[in-house]
């Protein structure tokens, strides 16, 4: 995805061409378009590592996923794009697009419920996954959705004021807002190198000024 936002102007009504241009690629197929006109429609753009373009879903096998295993592996009805569609509006500044881009509340949250999963709450259903959390004994229709060292690692939001210079939000590691923040030594992904790390990640956004 590519924000010009040399053609942006706050307030402005009517979309303007080359806002936002998408891009996918598979081996031997690479396709883009500007989406800025649904961009407006929508007043968003959510992605969630699954083809939007039809001719790369079909190419590369996610139509035959989505057959096998039912929508988790369709673009506008797996968890994520439900999530996306339903909190989108709750994003009023940074600090809300912050919260909404670490968001997991799986325990509590119905569209991270997994159909033929025990148990049914699945960390892995959520805007940043902590895969980890699931049970190591758990059920699961598929692998993606079990237990693994796998998830959300780190957060980055800009906006029209700060892109100028090149400002961001950032924050390292994985989501502990409504989930138990991931520590080294308790993690059944302990085993995996991690030099140089601290134990127990619980960092809080901080705003980059690379000035």
């Amino acid at each position: 995805m590519v924000v010009d936002y040399n053609a942006f102007t706050p307030g402005r009504a009517s979309p303007p061409q080359g806002l936002l241009t998408v891009l996918e690629q598979i081996p031997g197929l690479v396709m883009a378009a500007d989406q800025t006109e649904l961009l407006y429609q929508q007043g968003y753009w959510a992605s969630y590592n699954l083809p939007y373009f039809q001719e790369i879903f079909n190419a590369s096998g996610t139509r035959e996923l989505v057959e096998k295993y039912g929508d988790w592996f369709t673009y506008d009805r797996n968890p994520r794009a439900q999530i996306f569609r339903r909190n989108q509006t709750l994003v009023h500044d940074l600090d809300s697009m912050v919260r909404l881009m670490r968001s997991n509340n799986y325990l509590k949250d119905p569209l991270s419920r997994c159909r033929g999963c025990t148990p049914p709450q699945n960390a892995e259903n959520a805007i940043s996954a902590r895969s980890d959390l699931n049970p190591a004994n758990g059920t699961y229709p598929f692998p993606a959705l079990r237990q693994r060292c796998h998830g959300g690692t780190d957060m980055k939001v800009t906006s029209w004021g700060m892109a100028p210079t090149f400002g961001l939000v950032a924050a390292s590691g994985p989501t502990w807002d409504d989930v138990p923040p991931f520590r080294w030594s308790t993690s059944p992904c302990s085993d995996l190198l991690h030099m140089g790390h601290p134990d127990l990640w619980t960092f809080p956004p901080i705003k980059v000024h690379w000035d």
